[in-house]
């Protein structure tokens, strides 16, 4: 894992020494940033984590499920919730009359660091529940919890603190919906730029070549590592490790889990309905503003009605979208379950397809498409659905797959080998066996996927065909002019509807892992 490291250091070195002015620029703004968002939401994210999941704080469910809807909420409404509330334009700026807080570079990492943080809970609180019981209770024997968390709880989290600071990082490198929001000059960035502008995209593609390259070498050394802990046919059913009494400091967790949910959602969604009921009322010779509850339910439950045709054109391209993940994933991971070079392809696919900036990933798209020797291509790129389906495909197919590797891998291996031995073939193990046994889990990563896909903007934006809009981009472009109070409605509309879709996926989750257990 440290060569890995050390290769992508030495990589990305490599590229901002051979690069020119503009590309040592965009490698340090990509690295800086990348780097203080995954350090920041590894700060915030990976306390939390621990009292969620080993602790006996109250609130701990509800604060799960509410991370789980930010979890699946597009990074562009969260950007126009902290902007409505600290933007130039935000209540906060305009109450107090100062700078915004949420400007620059500042204002670019702290969203994209908050926005990360559900990532680092939920990787980091897996790797805490994989903690082994046996192994803490001998150790409190001899020592105190506290020392015991030192030196093993801790311990054995340290693979899944580095995987999340590694997830994160890459995540962030790809994106450029904040980076462009805020005008933070990164690679990602770049490509979109350039493709906005008309201008050739082939060398900001070749600049970004190594990096990729060497990300997707890390991601799948980390993803072979994984495989490697988790051993086949690995039941989820050993006894878990039992959670720290924190006595006298219960309440100050608890207050810490509320005070988490408080500012990743609370803050954001008040600053949404304020701006959304923002109105202008003349009080004699002189205009205030003001804020009224019938407004900002109209702007909120109106907004499905105003952005009907984007939201219908998302769902329908997200629900093919997250059908076609799964349906590729579905085989890989099938593959991928018994480990060693079977798993080769599932690997590389989920490691080049996190790894490839979304820009990256529309600039290949186009050229797919836009191919002279083959007309059909041409008239799918501005006659269909086909490029934005087949880009948030691409952009879905990581986590989906790897829900069902994990999914999959926990059948046991005697019930398969019973039915092999009985005459069936490989297909009728994973049609009669596998996914009967394991629908949940099918389900819980359809789910994932669409909440993916619905919520792509980097590829899509740029193979969005004419005539069609989806409402990512609709919002993204809108974004650029200011939080209004038709955008602060329609994206408190969707962060209220996608805490319902967490709740929904929760329960999906825990019937998966109920099914797995068996």
């Amino acid at each position: 894992m440290w060569l890995a490291l050390l290769t992508l250091g030495v990589l990305f070195s490599g590229l901002a020494l051979a690069a020119d002015e503009r590309g040592r620029v965009l490698a340090g703004n990509t690295l800086i940033f990348s780097g203080l968002t995954s350090a920041i939401a590894l700060l915030l994210g990976a306390p939390l984590a621990f009292l969620l999941v080993r602790t006996d704080a109250r609130g701990r469910r509800a604060a799960s499920v509410v991370l789980a809807g930010l979890l699946v909420t597009p990074l562009y409404v969260l950007a126009a919730a902290w902007q409505a509330g600290f933007g130039v334009q935000g209540w906060c700026s305009l109450a107090v009359g100062g700078p915004a807080l949420m400007t620059g570079w500042r204002g670019a990492v702290a969203i994209q660091a908050l926005a990360a943080v559900p990532w680092v809970v939920l990787i980091v609180g897996v790797g805490l529940l994989w903690s082994e019981a046996e192994l803490e209770e001998d150790a409190l024997l001899d020592a105190t919890p506290g020392l015991v968390f030192r030196r093993v709880t801790l311990r054995r989290a340290a693979e899944a603190l580095f995987t999340a600071l590694v997830w994160v990082f890459v995540t962030t490198a790809g994106e450029m919906t904040v980076t462009d929001l805020f005008l933070i000059r990164t690679y990602a960035e770049e490509i979109y730029t350039q493709f906005a502008l008309g201008d050739p995209l082939d060398s900001a593609a070749w600049r970004i070549a190594p990096s990729v390259v060497s990300i997707a070498w890390v991601i799948a050394l980390g993803l072979y590592a994984v495989g490697r802990l988790i051993p086949a046919d690995r039941h989820p059913t050993q006894r878990p490790a039992a959670p720290f009494r924190l006595r006298t400091w219960r309440y100050a967790a608890t207050l810490t889990c509320y005070a988490a949910v408080g500012v990743l959602l609370l803050v954001p969604a008040a600053s949404l309905a304020i701006k959304a009921g923002r109105v202008v009322v003349r009080t004699g010779a002189t205009l205030e503003r003001d804020w009224s509850a019938v407004q900002c339910l109209a702007m909120t439950l109106g907004s499905p009605w105003r952005f009907a045709r984007e939201m219908a054109w998302t769902a329908v391209i997200g629900a093919l979208a997250a059908s076609a993940a799964v349906a590729i994933g579905l085989p890989l991971a099938w593959s991928a379950r018994g480990g060693g070079w079977r798993a080769a392809p599932a690997w590389a696919t989920v490691a080049i397809c996190l790894a490839v900036p979304g820009p990256l990933v529309g600039l290949a798209i186009i050229k797919l498409f836009n191919a002279p020797q083959a007309p059909i291509l041409g008239w799918l790129y501005d006659h269909s659905i086909a490029p934005i389906w087949l880009a948030q495909t691409v952009r879905s197919l990581p986590l989906p797959t790897l829900i069902l590797w994990y999914g999959l891998r926990t059948i046991p291996a005697d019930v398969l080998s019973s039915a092999r031995l009985d005459g069936a073939s490989p297909l009728v193990r994973f049609l009669r066996i596998a996914l009967p046994q394991r629908w949940p889990v099918l389900a819980a990563a359809w789910l994932v996927a669409l909440a993916v896909a619905t919520g792509e903007l980097d590829a899509s934006i740029l193979v969005v065909p004419p005539g069609v809009s989806t409402l990512p981009i609709q919002i993204f472009g809108l974004i650029h002019y200011g939080v209004d109070d038709q955008v602060a409605g329609i994206s408190l509309f969707m962060l209220v509807a996608l805490l319902g879709y967490a709740v929904a996926l929760a329960l999906v989750a825990r019937r998966a892992a109920r099914e797995s257990s068996r």
